[in-house]
């Protein structure tokens, strides 16, 4: 009887030790990491207005499936989130991204600012955060005269700018995600 229980316990523990899923929750990992194409935006200087560096964006999806953030991964244990959107209020957290698109399609002159007060989600690097922040949408023109939406969490330092098509490309994966359709190469185990 002694040899059999050695045997399973032998045999549990090497389960466990090759689980991902056991490692995932152990380590406090409640989110899945997705390489897409596309999906970037850069840096954008509001001094020069101008873009300095760029971004290549993953995404991080929460296991529930309810907050999807844009992420860069760089190991199992080593991930940074910029911001992201939940699902239950989808429409009106991506509606200045949608407006961004007329008006630049439109070529509309000046600008115009767009303030959302919202829940932080996945904005400061935290899946689950849940106070309140101000994400700041501007519509500008840049130096180079080119329409980008720049988006500021407000408090925060950093800005993105996304061009018309770096906008679209943004709003294909955020909808595929929201539809159940959203497909990447997973990155995290």
């Amino acid at each position: 009887m002694k040899k059999i229980n050695q045997s399973l316990l032998l045999i549990s523990c090497l389960a466990l030790a090759s689980c991902s899923t056991f490692h995932k929750y152990a380590t406090g990992r409640y989110y899945e990491i997705y390489r897409t194409e596309g999906l970037g935006a850069c840096e954008f200087k509001t001094k020069f207005n101008a873009c300095a560096d760029t971004y290549s964006f993953d995404v991080k999806i929460s296991d529930d499936n309810d907050r999807i953030a844009l992420a860069e991964y760089f190991s199992p244990s080593d991930d940074a989130s910029y911001f992201g959107f939940i699902r239950g209020d989808y429409a009106r957290e991506t509606q200045p991204i949608r407006d961004f698109i007329i008006w630049s399609k439109a070529n509309s002159a000046g600008g115009k600012r767009v303030t959302v007060k919202r829940k932080a989600g996945n904005a400061v690097g935290y899946l689950f955060e849940h106070s309140d922040v101000v994400y700041v949408f501007d519509y500008i023109h840049s130096r180079e005269d080119i329409p980008m939406l720049m988006l500021n969490i407000e408090g925060r330092g950093r800005y993105f700018g996304f061009t018309t098509e770096q906008a679209e490309n943004l709003l294909q994966v955020l909808d595929a995600w929201y539809a159940g359709k959203f497909t990447g190469e997973k990155l995290t185990g």
